[in-house]
């Protein structure tokens, strides 16, 4: 069983709890995790060796990643996109173009979509469950 919990080592490397070990456990299995920046996700690699770690080297040492706002990989990857667009008008011509502020101002409204969602259906669900609806039904 993985933890979606993402550690950062020492070392700088980043890993995810992995196995089946009770917190409290003696010691704690850890699998390498890769940062994929254009969707803004870290994926497992299943192959990948995974490494043991003394429980309490772990709680010591062991830094505990903060979680990224929710992203849709397609605006991530749009917004790279555009910030290389924007990278490259510059060099090319010395100046950044007219706008490049408002632009990248509009790609983080756009960025924060899916949560903003997120937080809207929470609202919709916490609000039909204290009017007395359950899965539609009225209690």
């Amino acid at each position: 069983m993985a933890s979606i919990d993402v550690w950062r080592s020492p070392e700088g490397n980043h890993f995810r709890w992995w196995g089946d070990e009770e917190y409290g456990s003696s010691h704690v299995e850890l699998r390498p995790v890769l940062y994929d920046p254009d969707t803004g996700e870290w994926t497992t690699d299943r192959n990948a060796v995974s490494v043991r770690v003394d429980a309490r080297v772990f709680e010591q040492t062991y830094v505990k990643v903060p979680l990224e706002r929710l992203r849709d990989p397609r605006i991530t990857r749009l917004t790279g996109l555009v910030h290389e667009l924007l990278v490259d008008y510059e060099r090319r011509t010395g100046s950044p173009p007219v706008g490049a502020d408002v632009i990248r101002t509009v790609l983080e409204d756009v960025a924060a979509i899916p949560e903003e969602a997120r937080k809207r259906r929470h609202a919709a669900a916490s609000n039909a469950a204290r009017q007395g609806f359950h899965r539609g039904r009225r209690r």
